[in-house]
């Protein structure tokens, strides 16, 4: 097991371990997903900070806002790494704001998409990046009426700071959902794998074929991988210049890192929520912090950012599903 690998495993620990101690309330799916933003960004959590952006937060927000419900972690962490945590919090709302008209769209979903955007797009393009989300959306909604819902808004917004073209975006997209149906059952699942691929410059047979392999070989290795939401994260590590039974290799080397931790366990966290970490942790392990802003690591950078945010729409989904069904 290679040492950076073992470093990004140690780090999600630790700052799982942090925010866990620091904010005793909520999902330990969501702390989960709030250590990984820190380990995207090659951080550790901050106690002080994070109880600094939650007082913020409690000031700025009542109770039952949306701001403190399934959005609170992610937006909590990316408040806390910020340099002004109350002036973040500001920009998230404004973003927000542009968004007022979209009527059947969970907050929660917008405000993970409005991190998306505020992170990755100048502020006077915040409006161009919200309308060229929406177009996204709607071009995800019109190929696929029955699949396309809120947490596809975060995937679109991914999309449009991409700064690839629309149509052709929709137009790989479909190409390769056209494909992925073929190799996996769950429609939403390949749609949202659809999505990450679409910024994959690989030929469209090539990169789905790709993920197929990764799949078929943790299988065949007894290490099954899930086929819901997570599998949009072995899309991230297609674009890992590396051979497959490497990636699978590392793969099972960190679940298996991972499972004796406090919290990792198969009970605890079961094996599909493990692995998808484990995935995340090779992809952090090989690709620069998101960060780091050269402009030789922006092909880099934009896989990074996919896959926290990847993290952050799948846990999120879970849980308000899981609220919606009780």
């Amino acid at each position: 097991m290679n040492i950076e690998l073992i470093e990004k495993c140690n780090l999600l620990v630790k700052n799982f371990n942090t925010i866990r101690e620091t904010l005793k309330w909520g999902n330990d799916l969501m702390k989960l997903a709030g250590s990984s933003v820190y380990v995207g960004l090659g951080e550790e959590a901050d106690s002080e900070k994070l109880k600094e952006c939650e007082k913020i937060l409690k000031e700025k927000e009542g109770i039952f806002s949306a701001y403190r419900g399934n959005a609170k972690m992610p937006l909590l962490c990316k408040m806390a790494v910020s340099e002004d945590p109350e002036k973040y919090f500001e920009e998230i709302h404004t973003i927000v704001e542009h968004m007022k008209n979209v009527k059947w769209i969970d907050k929660a979903y917008k405000i993970l998409a409005a991190i998306t955007i505020h992170d990755h797009t100048e502020q006077y393009r915040y409006q161009d990046a919200v309308a060229k989300m929406l177009d996204l959306y709607q071009g995800m909604k019109a190929n696929h009426p029955w699949l396309t819902f809120g947490e596809d808004i975060p995937f679109a917004a991914m999309l449009a700071v991409s700064d690839l073209d629309a149509n052709a975006l929709l137009t790989e997209i479909e190409a390769c959902y056209q494909v992925l149906k073929e190799y996996f059952h769950d429609k939403n699942a390949v749609q949202s794998l659809s999505h990450v691929l679409a910024v994959d410059k690989t030929e469209i047979n090539e990169k789905c074929h790709k993920v197929e392999q990764i799949w078929a070989l943790l299988k065949d290795k007894k290490h099954k991988y899930g086929t819901g939401y997570e599998l949009a994260v072995l899309g991230t590590l297609c674009m890992l210049d590396m051979p497959v039974d490497t990636i699978v290799g590392e793969i099972i080397e960190a679940d298996e890192y991972l499972k004796p931790h406090k919290g990792f366990g198969d009970f605890y966290l079961g094996q599909k929520t493990r692995m998808m970490y484990a995935a995340l942790m090779v992809m952090d392990a090989h690709i620069p912090p998101a960060s780091l802003s050269h402009e030789s690591l922006l092909d880099s950078m934009l896989a990074i950012v996919i896959a926290i945010e990847i993290c952050m729409i799948v846990i999120v989904s879970t849980v308000c599903a899981t609220a919606s069904t009780n």
